[in-house]
């Protein structure tokens, strides 16, 4: 008889986000995405080779989407204050954010740290009367870098 093997396998509905030093739940998160930007080069008189060479690392905004939370909320004042252009003087305050996938018991599989992040975009769900859904605000971030540790 075959010994049972187990696999745990890592699921995307169990992670935890962290702004600053607080915890802040959100319902999806996305961006988690980093390339290399290529330059592509032609061999002289070769038409049939082409060398892509390495230019710099590119990195997709981080996406974190939630329900619509009071004025109260932290994460709410500093989305505001970044983003209040109505006297044209931005108070970005960068932050760094953790993202991090959990296992079956809370133990953490792998955190992605991003540096620096800010607020690019504020954007919330469509009004429709004829749907029964919950308001999303969903936010977009630029950072200077990010890190993976396991």
């Amino acid at each position: 008889m075959a010994d049972k093997v187990e696999w745990p396998l890592p699921v995307v509905f169990h992670f935890s986000v962290k702004l600053g030093n607080s915890k802040v739940a959100f319902s999806e998160v996305s961006g988690l995405e980093t390339s290399i930007e290529t330059k592509e080069v032609h061999s002289g008189g070769d038409n049939s080779t082409v060398y892509h060479l390495p230019q710099k690392v590119k990195f997709s905004d981080l996406v974190l989407k939630r329900a619509v939370l009071c004025e109260s909320d932290p994460l709410y004042r500093w989305c505001t204050s970044s983003m209040n252009s109505m006297t044209n003087a931005f108070r970005v305050t960068p932050k760094s954010i953790e993202v991090t996938l959990l296992d079956e018991k809370n133990t953490p599989l792998a955190t992605w740290t991003f540096n620096g992040a800010y607020p690019v975009k504020w954007s919330f769900s469509t009004l429709n009367a004829m749907k029964g859904e919950i308001m999303i605000e969903t936010l977009t971030m630029k950072y200077w870098n990010v890190k993976r540790t396991l």
